[in-house]
């Protein structure tokens, strides 16, 4: 925890926020330099080199990860790639552009459905116009599907304590971020919505999600209450940017809205229209496949060294990505700490959906056990999944 704590610390000039966004201990860092958490980092590894089962598995994962971010934030010219398979558990490669037109053509096929016209990408911009929410009532809305969200994710994916609420839904300019959710502790959440870039309610029901129930307030709640509880122990009781839970932390809030069965026309959820399950799903699938362009744009800045010109330009070129949110995508993966952790948002959301996949239905409570309940990085969650199904063969990375 000392270790988490003073990376966290270490890195406060280096990343655009605080790298740890929970520290349920209230652990205090006391380790003031790289040389010192490196060190700190062999003498820990040393105790847990015959550690057995899941918490060695856990433990000898995340200590991989502090050694390797340390090294990265003490030397510029770190290997980015390399970096984010250390810390991240991920091999970053270029999504391959069969994976975008296999989505385009679906959302298209939908659209079309729908009356648009025109190419793929001009229906897309065509029908986020048409379904704008106008910046003063982006709060509105996400009131609107908070109550719902909250009620539903406690009957179907997990339960949070008595007392836990949202404090307040914030909006906010000026930042390269959608949306955030914060931990004020005592199970309660603060969300805030970025409102210069455009929303539409679809997506916005799929961000809500994400930030709140049963995404990230979610997590942040049961995991405070899992450690008071005595059920998380000390060592797993933070978040930290840049570590191997990072694809567990942000995939399954890209999931969220999959969980709840809001994307899905073999659910029953009564809360919301057929209606506004077939906008929800043309959303999600457009969600993704901006989330592909991002991805790739990340890569390509960061692993091939592309200027900031030219990935804005590939962003830019669909013609539906608006150059707000272009610039912002930008502005996140071009700091250099925060640049480990982006690629999470699209590795975590396949990694947790192909989990989701390999437990058939009347066995979801099982996996949602894995994924809240217990410590996971990417290797322990495959490894889990894995026992759990009997699918030895189980990998979340193949062809995406």
């Amino acid at each position: 925890m000392d270790i988490a704590a003073s990376l966290s610390k270490l890195a406060d000039g280096m990343s655009s926020d605080e790298p740890m966004t929970a520290n349920y201990s209230h652990t205090q860092p006391t380790l003031n330099s790289l040389e010192e958490v490196l060190a700190a980092v062999e003498q820990v590894q040393a105790k847990i080199t015959d550690l057995p089962g899941h918490p060695g598995d856990y433990l000898r994962a995340m200590l991989k990860s502090f050694g390797t971010l340390a090294r990265y934030m003490g030397d510029e010219n770190y290997n980015y790639k390399d970096a984010v398979r250390d810390i991240l558990e991920v091999e970053l490669k270029e999504i391959p552009q069969e994976n975008f037109d296999r989505l385009a053509q679906r959302i298209d096929a939908k659209l079309t459905e729908w009356g648009y016209t025109g190419t793929p990408y001009e229906k897309i911009a065509k029908w986020q116009d048409d379904k704008r929410i106008p910046a003063d009532q982006v709060i509105a809305t996400a009131e609107r599907f908070l109550d719902k969200s909250r009620i539903y994710a406690s009957k179907r994916v997990r339960k949070l304590p008595e007392g836990e609420g949202i404090d307040s839904v914030n909006p906010i300019q000026g930042v390269y971020w959608s949306g955030l959710s914060e931990y004020i502790g005592d199970y309660q959440g603060r969300l805030t919505f970025n409102i210069d870039r455009p929303w539409n309610v679809p997506t916005f029901a799929c961000i809500l999600t994400h930030e709140g129930y049963p995404g990230h307030h979610t997590y942040y709640t049961l995991w405070d209450y899992l450690y008071r509880e005595g059920k998380l122990p000390m060592e797993a009781a933070y978040v930290l940017i840049n570590s191997p839970i990072n694809c567990l932390f942000e995939g399954a809030p890209e999931v969220a809205i999959h969980f709840l069965g809001w994307d899905d026309p073999r659910e029953d959820t009564p809360e919301i229209t057929a209606q506004e399950k077939e906008e929800i799903m043309v959303a999600k699938d457009i969600m993704d496949l901006q989330r592909m362009y991002q991805t790739n744009a990340n890569y390509y800045y960061n692993a091939e060294g592309w200027s900031k010109e030219k990935v804005i330009e590939y962003m830019l070129s669909t013609g539906w990505y608006s150059e707000i949110e272009a610039n912002n995508t930008f502005r996140y993966f071009s700091n250099r700490y925060k640049a480990i952790y982006y690629p999470c948002y699209y590795y975590g959301r396949w990694i947790i959906q192909a989990g989701y996949e390999a437990f058939p239905k009347e066995r979801r409570e099982e996996y949602f056990h894995i994924i809240y309940d217990i410590p996971q990085t990417n290797s322990t969650l495959i490894k889990a999944v894995r026992e759990a199904t009997g699918k030895s063969d189980f990998d979340p990375f193949q062809g995406i």
